[in-house]
């Protein structure tokens, strides 16, 4: 009933970002709509560094499972007319696949490079950077629903109103909770956030960068 209620919430305070009425809502693939573990701790040895997608985008439809929180979510914007787009940081090589396992579930026209997107990260010099702001910017969003830090910032960058989806407990655990940093590494300046100061965030729903926090309950395999 409180998840269902903030989308009402959610939605009403969205309107006023769209002139029309209709919304550009945009969707992460990886912890938002797929809880899609299972694939990433089983990438062969030589399909690593660099990850190859190629292999990755073939591999949901045998071990991803759809957070049906957020399939709900999404239903709820198709049915009511918003316009749905999904981004993600993978890179696109079969891409289609995905498209096609994404479309069968959440019964929609899902293809690669219409409203589904492939925007990798960038490195400039070392460091690793999002671009999904770009997509973002070009699709003119009014929402985007991410798990990670990185979608957050991509979205405030491209003036786009972040909620945060939030990771269940069992996903990968080399990315710690993933939020407001890694909170695995309490002690660090970088990484100052604590699972319990988490806490402290979700209750107030609102997280470290002015981002609204959806919080999904649901139970992992």
């Amino acid at each position: 009933m409180y998840s269902k209620l903030l989308i009402i919430i959610t939605f009403i305070k969205s309107l006023s970002l769209a002139s029309s009425g209709i919304l550009n809502v945009g969707f992460d693939i990886d912890d938002t709509i797929l809880f899609s573990r299972d694939v990433f701790q089983n990438i062969p040895q030589n399909k690593k560094n660099p990850i190859d997608y190629s292999w990755v985008n073939e591999q949901d439809e045998k071990l991803s499972v759809f957070i049906e929180p957020t399939v709900e979510l999404i239903n709820y914007f198709s049915e009511n007319g918003h316009n749905l787009f999904f981004i993600t940081a993978r890179s696109g090589e079969n891409g289609e696949t995905l498209a096609r396992f994404l479309s069968k579930k959440l019964d929609l026209k899902i293809e690669k490079n219409k409203n589904l997107f492939f925007c990798p990260n960038e490195k400039i010099d070392g460091i690793k950077h999002t671009t999904k702001h770009r997509k973002m910017t070009s699709l003119k969003l009014d929402l985007y629903y991410g798990d990670a830090d990185s979608d957050i910032i991509a979205a405030l960058k491209a003036d786009v109103h972040p909620i945060r989806v939030i990771r269940h407990k069992k996903s990968i655990e080399q990315y710690g909770s993933n939020y407001f940093g890694n909170t695995l590494d309490g002690e660090s300046q970088k990484n100052p956030f604590s699972s319990k100061d988490l806490k402290i965030f979700y209750s107030r729903s609102v997280g470290i960068f002015g981002e609204s926090i959806y919080p999904i309950i649901w139970e992992a395999p």
